[in-house]
């Protein structure tokens, strides 16, 4: 077991992660957010570690919080490292989160990668533990 601390007075948890790409590997910053399907990425992060729409597998659209939608794609990584694992060609949505006003925030940890951990968390002392 292995426990990650997130903040709990927070407004939501963000826990850290690494995108790696062909031209380089970032730390990143992401949502917990088991209300999101799959794993979205800031474009500009996507393009920074060496990806573009060139290489989408598709076009994708999404709603953000205040209901405008914004299209963006899905391209597979080389691998996204999250609580110590390796999630190798996960296909990651890119979307342009600065324009949602949380310029902190790089994306959102989604349900593809989270239903893969077994978990326990404890909200009120930031505790987020994966067996």
């Amino acid at each position: 077991m292995r426990t990650f601390r997130f903040d709990p007075q927070d407004d939501i948890p963000i826990v850290a992660a690494k995108i790696c790409g062909p031209r380089k590997v970032k730390k990143i910053r992401l949502v917990f957010d088991t209300g999101c399907a799959v794993t979205q990425v800031h474009t500009g992060i996507i393009e920074d570690i060496g990806y573009s729409i060139a290489d989408a597998e598709s076009i994708a659209s999404i709603s953000g919080p205040v209901g405008d939608s914004q299209s963006g794609y899905v391209v597979p990584v080389a691998k996204v490292l999250v609580f110590g694992l390796n999630f190798a060609g996960l296909k990651v949505g890119a979307f342009d989160f600065y324009n949602f006003g949380k310029d902190d925030i790089d994306g959102l940890l989604g349900f593809d990668v989270i239903k893969q951990l077994q978990l326990e968390m404890n909200g009120p002392k930031g505790e987020l533990r994966i067996f």
